[in-house]
């Protein structure tokens, strides 16, 4: 009941960010995993609206209603990365007007503030436009191993080419503070644009943050 609750938790606090049904939230149950039912909204969902499934997406026997139809990508991630206990899948809109446009890229890439650093990396994890489902999870999964590549780690904001974004974490609270941060940072990044030219951290100045021991460990609480 207390995994529940801290799913129920995360998508009642994401729930801004989605309308008319929109969005997923899942976490791990043990070997099996607990899914938004397909039809659902996140900001009424309660227990009956959560679907049990294994980790290879399919409801255990006597689940009634069908788990969201985006199942398939937030299990490959519970089952392929055993440190990720929580998945979070939405779209907010000033982070979507810049992952409808070119500059998906550069938000990606570059940083603008310490706390963005801090909260979602370094760098952020593209993914090209994919059609929901399972076309969509190998995407991500294409996507999250040439990040890992490149970069070393998981990345802590995914971000969905003309779609939403997607936050893992140990926690609930990992991933609102994830999606919250990357809101924040569309805002100011919009809002530089608008202004003018953006004043980007330097690589120099994203690393001495990224790899400073205070805020490691303010990453971590």
């Amino acid at each position: 009941m207390i995994l529940m609750d801290e799913l129920l938790e995360l998508a009642h606090a994401i729930q801004p960010f989605t309308i008319c049904g929109e969005g997923n939230v899942s976490c791990r149950d043990g070997e099996a995993l607990l899914i938004k039912a397909s039809g659902t909204n996140l900001d009424g969902l309660g227990y009956d609206d959560l679907v049990r499934c294994g980790m290879n997406g399919k409801p255990h026997e006597g689940e009634e209603k069908k788990p969201s139809m985006e199942v398939s990508f937030h299990a490959w991630i519970l089952k392929t990365f055993p440190q990720i206990n929580f998945v979070a899948h939405t779209h907010p809109t000033h982070t979507n007007k810049i992952l409808c446009s070119e500059r998906i890229f550069s938000f990606a890439k570059r940083r603008l503030f310490p706390d963005q650093i801090v909260r979602n990396g370094a760098r952020s994890c593209v993914v090209p436009y994919a059609t929901p489902g399972k076309p969509l999870r190998d995407a991500i999964k294409e996507s999250i191993f040439q990040f890992m590549t490149d970069e070393k780690y998981f990345p802590k904001l995914i971000l969905l080419q003309n779609h939403g974004i997607i936050t893992a974490g140990t926690s609930a609270k990992n991933c609102i503070a994830s999606t919250l941060m990357c809101e924040k940072s569309a805002e100011i990044y919009s809002g530089a644009r608008a202004m003018g030219s953006i004043n980007y951290l330097t690589k120099e100045q994203i690393a001495e943050v990224d790899t400073s021991p205070d805020e490691k460990y303010r990453r971590e609480i």
